[in-house]
């Protein structure tokens, strides 16, 4: 039978809610979005036909509370619900709940959910299919200590009900498992709701190779090809291909069947994702299903023209698969990388800071996936800010407009990895594709070495030109800037902060070409500011030519962007002309008491590992706060006593707020 959707409750947030309303839209259903109070202006709320809050407070009292997104769904309409990625998509009691309240939930059933949605169950059903596995068994944090001796090392320690890679950990001796296991529970909980894990052992220096597929009621079952997505870094995907070039066509044709035939043996409708390793001797083995949608999708969705998540919604609706499997054919190459708010410099540390200014590519070729927020706020969900998706002919010309999409991509606030992905896709074992899963961890020494060459090889003068050049324009419209900093003067100072420099430079702009003097050296810049209103212009240096993109914060604070790095340069003099006004600097940082332990980032406190009045040592783990998809945890500075506790399990936290006291002993 046949059911009419009129509209779909989005039991999601962020990017994935975005791309289900185009696609209803498309459909011309109307959609129904949720939210917790801190995103009330978020633009999946602002673009879906109705939104409905969740109230405050963490994920279990707002985007994983079954029983509030039910009800707002049934009271308000709703015919059916689509999950999207992470949260409930892949929990059973979600799908369940749907199915009781008269909701059809956009995905597969209770059972298969059952089935495939825990990890060592789909093992089974794999095993049973005729498919490699690796072998897996689940452990109870609290007693790992019993089955050390029993097991061979490295292993890799997951959530059952879970994947997107969310609190993985890698084990490489008996010593790290407690701990390792713990955290992974943890997050497990956290994500899903379920502490359940398991653990296999862990193949190094392999491929991560996806199938995607999708099944209808009527028994048909079709794969929509492969997809690389080998490199990531902390377990998570940064840059996803397809088709997966890497392996031989032999291997590939057997892991479509392979997908098709676990999809076969638990009846599989609806879209999915089958995961295989594959190591360096092309061994294949079943890694995991994701009885979801994946982030990654649309690479698959550029090669084959399919819209999955339309199909999503018709499979739901009753209807037949809209093709068959000899009528879907490879075109081209895609890539997709996914841009984060996080430093590759320190460990892929979460970035708190809010997004101050965002650019993106202006080319239709040029896919772009994003939910970013402009209102001064910071996610505590996800740090993923957008999906840049390419497609070419072949893998060569995708990368190179891969790396014109990241030039052309401009973020202003947090730090990000736009240009440690610039680096991946300029680097030689890339190019030639030679990669693996530890990719990012053997070459993270050299990566982050060129990130930092690449970022020093922008001349100075070229920053400073376009800097005085666009304080100078912003100045002179607002009248009363320049006139503080003597700019009337033949030849007038002004003192500029630049990274952990300060410079005093004297300056003179005669039509477009500016004159400027520092430690003694005169320089002659041509400024070509052509396409200053579409914020970039063009600076001649030397005979070369360099495109500089721009956002002016305020009249003294100046954001450049040159080959997708980013610098910050400050006029010091007009910031101490307007202290109040123009100095970003935190006024509690420098009055803080050395004795107050900050949290640097957005996110949740999972663990206090200290008590009042316990004495603590330097270096000691104060608590974890797990932050967009990982843990962080909080070192002690010093030696002292533990004073006061600020928060306390469950809570949220933001940058710079006080988490904790510690008094001198």
């Amino acid at each position: 039978m046949i059911r009419k959707f009129n509209k779909i409750a989005i039991a999601n947030r962020g990017e994935i809610a975005l791309r289900i309303i185009r696609a209803a839209r498309d459909m011309q259903i109307q959609t129904l979005a949720f939210f917790s109070d801190e995103e009330k202006n978020a633009p999946h709320v602002l673009q879906a036909d109705e939104a409905y809050s969740l109230g405050s407070g963490d994920l279990n009292d707002t985007y994983l509370n079954i029983e509030k997104i039910i009800k707002i769904a049934v009271d308000n309409g709703a015919d059916a619900v689509h999950p999207g990625y992470g949260f409930l998509s892949e929990n059973p009691n979600f799908a369940d709940a749907c199915q009781r309240a008269g909701l059809i939930f956009i995905g597969p059933s209770v059972e298969v959910l059952k089935q495939m949605g825990n990890k060592v169950t789909a093992k089974a059903f794999a095993k049973k299919a005729g498919v490699y596995v690796l072998e897996s068994f689940l452990i109870n944090p609290a007693e790992v200590d019993r089955i050390t001796h029993k097991l061979d090392y490295p292993l890799l320690i997951k959530a059952s009900n879970g994947g997107g890679g969310k609190g993985m950990q890698v084990v490489y001796n008996a010593s790290q498992l407690a701990e390792k296991a713990a955290q992974a529970a943890r997050s497990a909980l956290n994500y899903f709701g379920s502490n359940e894990i398991y653990i296999e052992n862990y193949i190094e220096n392999a491929r991560h190779i996806e199938v995607q597929v999708l099944g209808d009621a009527f028994g048909n079952v079709v794969h929509l090809f492969e997809r690389d997505c080998t490199i990531q870094r902390n377990h998570q995907k940064i840059i996803e291909e397809a088709p997966a070039l890497s392996i031989p066509n032999k291997v590939r044709h057997e892991l479509h069947n392979a997908a098709l035939a676990i999809c076969k043996e638990v009846k599989y409708e609806n879209a999915g994702t089958v995961e295989f390793l594959v190591d360096a001797n092309n061994n294949y083995f079943f890694l995991e299903m994701n009885p979801r949608i994946q982030v990654e999708h649309p690479v698959t969705e550029a090669i084959t023209g399919v819209d999955i998540v339309k199909e999503q919604i018709c499979i739901a609706q009753g209807k037949p698969l809209s093709f068959t499997q000899n009528l879907v054919q490879v075109k081209g190459f895609a890539v997709e990388a996914r841009l984060y708010s996080e430093d590759p410099q320190n460990g892929f540390l979460p970035s708190g800071q809010p997004i101050m200014y965002y650019s993106f590519p202006k080319e239709k070729t040029i896919r772009v996936e994003s939910a970013v927020d402009m209102q001064n706020t910071a996610s505590q969900y996800d740090p993923l800010i957008c999906k840049l998706i390419v497609w070419a002919e072949n893998r060569e010309f995708a990368r190179k407009k891969m790396l014109k999409a990241l030039n052309e991509t401009i973020i202003a606030g947090p730090v990000t990895n736009q240009q440690y992905l610039k680096t991946i896709f300029l680097s030689e074992n890339y190019i030639n594709n030679q990669i693996n899963t530890q990719f990012c961890h053997t070459n993270a020494q050299q990566l982050n070495e060129l990130v930092l060459q690449k970022q020093n090889e922008t001349p100075i003068e070229t920053l400073l030109a376009a800097a005085l050049f666009l304080w100078f324009r912003s100045g002179k419209e607002k009248g009363s800037i320049w006139e503080k900093t003597g700019f009337w003067r033949q030849f007038p100072s002004a003192e500029i902060a630049f990274g952990d420099k300060n410079l005093n430079v004297y300056f003179r702009l005669v039509g477009n070409e500016l004159h400027f003097q520092m430690n003694k050296i005169l320089y002659s810049v041509v400024i070509h500011a052509e396409q200053i209103n579409e914020g970039f212009l063009n600076v001649e240096y030397n005979g070369q030519k360099s495109s500089v993109s721009f956002f002016i914060l305020n009249s003294a604070v100046l954001y450049l962007f040159s080959e997708t790095y980013v610098y910050v340069l400050k006029n010091k003099s007009v910031l101490e002309a307007y202290p109040a006004e123009f100095d970003i600097e935190s006024s509690d940082e420098n009055s803080n008491d050395e004795s107050t332990v900050f949290s640097n980032l957005f996110g949740r406190v999972v663990h206090i590992a200290v008590k009042k009045d316990q004495t603590i040592y330097k270096g000691d783990v104060l608590m974890i706060i797990e932050s967009m998809k990982s843990e962080n945890k909080v070192l002690a500075p010093f030696s002292g006593r533990i004073k006061k506790i600020n928060v306390e399990t469950g809570n949220q936290v933001t940058d710079k707020m006080p988490l904790l006291y510690i008094e001198n002993l």
